[in-house]
This record gives structure tokens, C-alpha cells and sequence, in this order.
């Protein structure tokens, strides 16, 4: 999954000539990443990670890390910074690849837990709290809101499932909710549990910001607690509550947030569905996991209808 291109050891030894890293050594191939190839990397003077991106340009790549270094400069501790090259530059260009090289962290990807739902609830918040760089990319540049999922919904190119499970769920077209002046700021736009890593049960790094942005809090909650707060595939309210419970530590929710936090959980697994039919079903960059999507679809559906029914 992590390695659609077969990068050999001499074709990173090039790679990492562009940097004042030490003569590679070792490259081992990860077994991690949707869109992108992920290689642990050893060096003479260090330990690394070498991205190689799939699926999006130098340019999508550059603004990505513009807002790592961002945050860095805000110290924002959990995520990481991308290593410059000997000319400076955040993103490398290789042949007909582009990429970014991180300093290589050790750290434990958890499983759905209370604790780890509190954890990265306090880690999202943290990252909501940084001043607004209006600098930044917009979020709907690379991933999908509200607009676009409507938008999507009418087109061609949406499949029968999508729309239908979407019309089911909200059959007044998201009008209640789009209504709201939603409070924006820097999101992740895919903190899923497992873009985490962990250190003794404290969350330690939020990882792949390839879907941040300047969005809508709101948004960014219900995604991140759609792929969070869950329990064999099912989102549970427990989890959700200390989901809650740990982002509000850091930064309380605002009224309608809270009036709408069920509908923004559901809007966040139909935003990540369409991702994953724009970018594995139309794009076809992974033609095994052109119908992945459906299991999100399935996971809204339930979730609706148990919450329906209390």
C-alpha cells in the first residue's frame, strides 16, 4: 500500500544527494501511506523518512509544507518539519517524482481507546488554537467540505450508493447546517487514529498533513472523530464523549458546533468517501480500493440510524 513507486537504493542515494544528510546506507520500503511512498531511510548521520507523493504536484507538495513550517514557527509540537535541501527548498524534485525527507520518530500507532480518542481530541484542539496565517492554502484546494460534497452528489460522476446514502441522511441537503458561520482556522482534514503515533499512551505526532488547510473547525472535528471513535468499525458515542472530553480541555465547543457534532461526524465520513472515490474509483490510482469507500458510507449509515433511534 505504501510503496506504489518502486524506488531502488541507488535512485534515493541520488535523492538524498540534494541534502546534507551523509552517504545513504540502508532504505527499507513502509508498508504505510494511501497516496504517497514511504521509505525508512538510514544515513551515516542520521535516520529519515523519504516521501515520495503519488498522486499530487510539486506545487500541492510545496504548499503542504509551508504549513508544517508554519506550524514549527507557531511551536505546534506534534507535528514534524520538513528537512530542506542543500538549496533551501521544502520539496525535492527527482526525475518525473517529487517528494519531502522528515527526520525519521519512533512512536506506536494506537488502537480505538477512551484514552486515545481524549488524546488526539487535546491534539486537534491545540492545533485549531494557532493564529490564522491567511497565507495558507485553503482546505478545499485538496480536501472536501460541505460545498463540494453537494456539489459532488449531482454530478455524473457520483455513484448511486453515495447518493443515496447521503440523501437518506440528510434530505434537506445540508441547509440547517450550512447556515452556520462556522469558526476556521488551521485543519488537518484526515486525523484519522491511525496518522498518529504514540508515546507510552501520550500522544506524541500528528502525522500527514496532506489535506490541511485553512476549513472550518467543525469539519475537521467530525473527520477525525469518524475515524477515531470507533469499535469494531462502528463509531460508539462513548468514544465520541472522550473525544469531546479532550478537545475541550484545550478549546471549547461553540453553540451550533455542539448542536451539530453528529452531522459533522457524518459529514466527515462522506468527505473522506468522496476522497477516496476521487482519487481510487475516478482517478484510479489504486484500482483495488476503487469500492474502499462504501465501507465509509456503511459506518454513516449505522451510525445514523443508532443515533436515530434513541
Amino acid at each position: 500500500m505504501g510503496d506504489y513507486t518502486k524506488l531502488q537504493k541507488d535512485e534515493a542515494a541520488e535523492i538524498f544527494d540534494f541534502y546534507s544528510l551523509g552517504k545513504l546506507t540502508e532504505i527499507r520500503a513502509l508498508s504505510l501511506g494511501i497516496s504517497n511512498s514511504n521509505y525508512e531511510v538510514n544515513t551515516e548521520s542520521g535516520h529519515y523518512l523519504l516521501k515520495i507523493s503519488n498522486d499530487k504536484n510539486h506545487d500541492q507538495l510545496l504548499k503542504e509544507q509551508e504549513i508544517l513550517q508554519y506550524l514549527k514557527e507557531e511551536k505546534f509540537s506534534y507535528s514534524l518539519e520538513p528537512i530542506k535541501t542543500k538549496e533551501g527548498e521544502l520539496v525535492y524534485r527527482y526525475k518525473e517524482y517529487s517528494g519531502v525527507v522528515f527526520p525519521f520518530v519512533d512512536g506506536i500507532p494506537p488502537g480505538p481507546s477512551d484514552f486515545t480518542c481524549f488524546e488526539i481530541g487535546k491534539g486537534l484542539a491545540t492545533l485549531h488554537k494557532i493564529k490564522v496565517n491567511e497565507k495558507l492554502r485553503p482546505h478545499s484546494e485538496v480536501g472536501f467540505g460541505t460545498p463540494e460534497i453537494k456539489v459532488f452528489v449531482n454530478s455524473a460522476d457520483c455513484p448511486d450508493d453515495f447518493k443515496e446514502t447521503f440523501l437518506d441522511i440528510f434530505p434537506d441537503n445540508l441547509e440547517d447546517f450550512d447556515e452556520n458561520l462556522w469558526q476556521e482556522g488551521i485543519i488537518h482534514g484526515d486525523l484519522y487514529y491511525d496518522n498518529t503515533l504514540f508515546d507510552h499512551n501520550k500522544l506524541g505526532h500528528l502525522l500527514d498533513f496532506e489535506q490541511s488547510g485553512l476549513g472550518p473547525f467543525i469539519l475537521d472535528i467530525g473527520i477525525s472523530m469518524s475515524g477515531t471513535c470507533l469499535e469494531k468499525g462502528r463509531i460508539l458515542p462513548e468514544l465520541v464523549a472522550s473525544y469531546l472530553k479532550g478537545y475541550e480541555e484545550v478549546r471549547p465547543l461553540q453553540g451550533q458546533e455542539i448542536e451539530h457534532l453528529t452531522d459533522a461526524i457524518l459529514i466527515g465520513l462522506f468527505s473522506i468517501a468522496l476522497w477516496r472515490i476521487k482519487r481510487f474509483k475516478i482517478g484510479k490510482l489504486n484500482p483495488e480500493m476503487a469500492d474502499s469507500y462504501k465501507d465509509l458510507l456503511y459506518k454513516a449509515y449505522l451510525f445514523h440510524h443508532r443515533i436515530n433511534k434513541k
